[in-house]
């Protein structure tokens, strides 16, 4: 026999709590939607006969209470009343309920998502506008001297952000127009083989390139933006570190033995 406090338990749960609570809605919006307001995005699945109660929408806790959404009454449609920047909230949480003038929740809540679909309203910007960077001679080809970096603020992982690499100009041209290569995706500059070839062959540089980043991959349309490179040719240093260690060797030596002082010189400490 079930103890009567077990029916009156029973009894007493409201019939809210025994409905499953809705799915979650995911709703998408166009970033800078440039036609009529208000927008309308879904009908909500509220229900037929809403015995009274009044819907209530609530949202994020730094959305503004005349913030940017509605709920048409009359055709239970969930709109939106202006331009979204996704650049200042990519998302917005919200919840619907039907509620009495109480306050008394008569069905819901039901959350929606709504996501601002990225466009393409960003341009890429690269870290410097000048780079400066030392070369020595002997560098191999293909081996990354340089990593360049650049930003977009368009949604990642999307075409709008979607970055590549080239260089549009190299100065001066001599002796090939093709002395360095850059990759596209990475941004990593390095010398081209006919270049690393040229350098070996007592060229004194510096050579200027202009770089450019473009959006939306390997498309034909999009932003983008320009920096400067600035290579300067030095001697390759075979032995780093070799003046400091001579420097720092004592002035006093074996008696008849010639210290190296640079190439093509000897010194000798003669000692009685």
């Amino acid at each position: 026999m079930v103890p009567a406090w077990l029916w009156l338990l029973c009894l007493s749960v409201p019939q809210t709590l025994l409905e499953a609570q809705p799915a979650e809605l995911h709703v998408e919006v166009p970033e800078n939607y440039g036609g009529n307001f208000p927008l309308y995005l879904t009908k909500l699945p509220l229900p037929r006969k809403k015995a009274g109660g009044q819907i209530v929408l609530s949202g994020n806790s730094d959305m503004a209470a005349e913030g940017p959404f509605a709920v048409d009454s009359e055709s239970d449609f969930l709109l939106v009343t202006r331009t979204l920047d996704r650049e200042e909230q990519a998302e917005y949480r919200l919840q619907v309920t039907l509620e009495t003038e109480d306050g008394r929740v008569l069905w819901g809540p039901q959350p929606v998502l709504v996501h601002v679909k990225d466009e393409n309203d960003q341009v890429p910007r690269f870290s410097q506008a000048v780079y400066r960077v030392r070369l020595s001679r002997g560098t191999r080809p293909g081996i990354p001297f340089l990593f360049l970096v650049a930003s977009d603020g368009d949604e990642p992982g999307t075409a709008n952000s979607d970055l590549r690499f080239h260089i549009l100009n190299q100065a001066p041209a001599q002796p090939s127009s093709d002395m360095f290569q850059l990759e596209p995706r990475l941004g990593a500059l390095a010398l081209s083989p006919k270049g690393s070839t040229s350098l070996d062959q007592a060229l004194e540089g510096p050579y200027k390139l202009l770089v450019q980043v473009k959006d939306m991959g390997d498309q034909a349309s999009g932003h983008q933006a320009t920096a400067t490179i600035d290579v300067s040719i030095v001697e390759r240093d075979l032995w780093p570190g070799l003046g400091a260690w001579l420097q720092s060797c004592p002035t006093a030596t074996p008696q008849g033995k010639r210290l190296g002082v640079g190439k093509g010189h000897t010194q000798t400490h003669m000692h009685a």
